[in-house]
């Protein structure tokens, strides 16, 4: 959680952060990076060894902390180097999108990519049109969605006390 909340910071509202794998999309923003590609400079990359160990907890605390847009970003499909743990980033995917628009948070603010070693040009290329998106969300979107983070949690915390017998 520690590296959400520094990837977030102070300028939450002009934060991207990313999830990248290290296998594929770590690489591939690394191979964009030498390549000298034009990338926004307000993205913070989180390496991770596999896009399947996000939780969805990593992602909605980025929300909560005021994050604009959230990437997720992982090996294609076919070609996980942990045999087919993206699969179950699709399905986590899948499920925090359903969550948000539930919520009444546009689900476009989380996006999900597959993007390989030898993709630096998509990885700027995706980097870019998130940084369009994220141009569109608001400080009331960011807030209202900040707040609705922060109840959830706090229910979720009450249905998890352990309840003491008098």
């Amino acid at each position: 959680m520690a590296a959400v909340e520094a990837a977030v910071g102070e300028n939450g509202r002009e934060r991207i952060v990313v999830f990248a794998c290290n296998w594929c999309s770590y690489a591939g923003a690394d191979g964009a990076g030498v390549a000298r590609l034009q990338q926004p400079p307000n993205a913070r990359i989180i390496r991770t060894m596999c896009s399947g160990r996000v939780a969805e907890k990593f992602i909605l605390r980025a929300f909560e902390l005021g994050a604009a847009m959230v990437l997720v970003s992982g090996c294609h499909l076919a070609d996980c180097h942990y045999i087919s743990a993206n699969s179950w980033t699709q399905k986590r995917v899948d499920r925090l999108w359903d969550r948000l628009e539930k919520l009444g948070i546009r689900p476009e603010r989380l996006q999900l990519e597959w993007i390989s070693a030898a993709e630096g040009q998509k990885f700027a290329r995706v980097m870019q049109e998130i940084e369009e998106m994220r141009k569109t969300v608001t400080a009331e979107e960011i807030e209202h969605t900040r707040r609705v983070l922060a109840e959830e949690r706090e229910k979720e915390a009450v249905r998890k006390k352990p309840r003491v017998k008098a």
